[in-house]
Order: structure tokens, then sequence, then C-alpha cells
């Protein structure tokens, strides 16, 4: 596949498979339990998929009207930066909402 999408855009998307899937396996244990009972580097990557999760989100053009966000439009090269960045933790200390319905990466805001 990645003759077709290229090494890097490949390489990214495996990596948020990886990190949506062990994060899916983790949701019952994390249902009964707690996030609490997690080892830290399990909360680690359950925080990188929340993230992840979040910055999937976009406002659409044709949504406009009915939500009252702008719709926007983000490059492909841009979106594999934003989920590099989430990936290699550079957002560990936002909030989950920083990066719901934004667009590029750069959008997204400390509180």
């Amino acid at each position: 596949m990645p003759h077709i999408v290229g090494e890097r855009h490949y390489r990214v998307a495996q990596e948020i498979r990886k990190t949506l899937a062990f994060y899916e396996d983790l949701k019952d244990i994390i249902a009964m339990l707690g996030l609490e009972e997690l080892s830290q580097d399990d909360r680690k990557i359950v925080n990188r998929a929340r993230k992840i999760e979040r910055f999937l989100t976009q406002p659409f053009f044709t949504t406009e009207q009915f939500t009252d966000m702008q719709g926007k439009m983000v490059a492909l090269d841009e979106a594999i930066t934003g989920f590099e960045r989430i990936l290699n933790d550079e957002f560990s200390d936002y909030p989950e909402k920083s990066l719901y319905m934004i667009g590029n990466i750069d959008e997204a805001k400390k509180e």
C-alpha cells in the first residue's frame, strides 16, 4: 500500500489504526475498572486515541446553516502532520475538546 499513498501516509495511518484498535480493546476494562487501573503507558495510548478520535471530526461546509460552524478544509499533508503530532504526544497536556471540530491541528487551543 505505501506505493499508492506514500510511505509517510501509510506509516501514520497504520500507527493510528493500531492506537485506535488498542483503545477499543481497553474500553471494556475502562468501563469496569476505570481509567485509573490502567498502566501509565496504557493511559497514554488511551489519551492519544481519544485525541485522534476528536481530531477526526471536521466542520463541513454543507452543514454550516445547521451548526453555525464555518466549514473547514484540511489538506492531506496537514492532516497527516496533525496526526503525527498527536502520536508524538505534542498535545498530551491539551484537553480532548481542543481537537474537536477544528481544521488544521494548529487551531487546537491549550485551555
